[in-house]
């Protein structure tokens, strides 16, 4: 193997390694989900891991589920008809989903986010 196929292949490894730990989650969706439901519902992947893909995307699926079940909190109310969340809601249904109870995916730390799931 000549040093330019070794470099190469090198390259090849740890940019596939990079790619992989970009694909771990939407960062985007993760930091709106913190800023607007954090106060509440604490750090993001717990709060995706309270219900299956199934029941996120029925969640979701109708406004008045997320308004009902903020009845009452008037902070909550107004971080779910805010710009922000509107403007990002399809990315952080996908975030719920694709981080579900049943998902089989348990981040370990990394520059944005570090805990443990329960």
């Amino acid at each position: 193997m000549t040093r330019s196929t070794l470099g190469a292949a090198l390259f090849l490894i740890l940019f596939g390694n990079a790619l992989n730990a970009a694909e771990r989650y939407d960062g985007k969706a993760y930091g709106v989900v913190n800023n607007l439901c954090g106060s509440c519902h604490g750090i993001p992947f717990h709060l995706t891991k309270i219900k299956d893909d199934d029941e996120w995307k029925e969640y979701f699926q109708n406004e008045k589920n997320l308004i009902d079940s903020h009845k009452g909190k008037p902070e909550a109310l107004k971080s779910i008809q805010s710009k922000k969340f509107v403007y990002f809601k399809k990315r952080i249904v996908k975030f719920f989903i694709e981080n579900s109870k049943y998902s089989g995916k348990v981040h370990g730390c990394d520059a944005d986010f570090c805990g443990v799931h329960n």
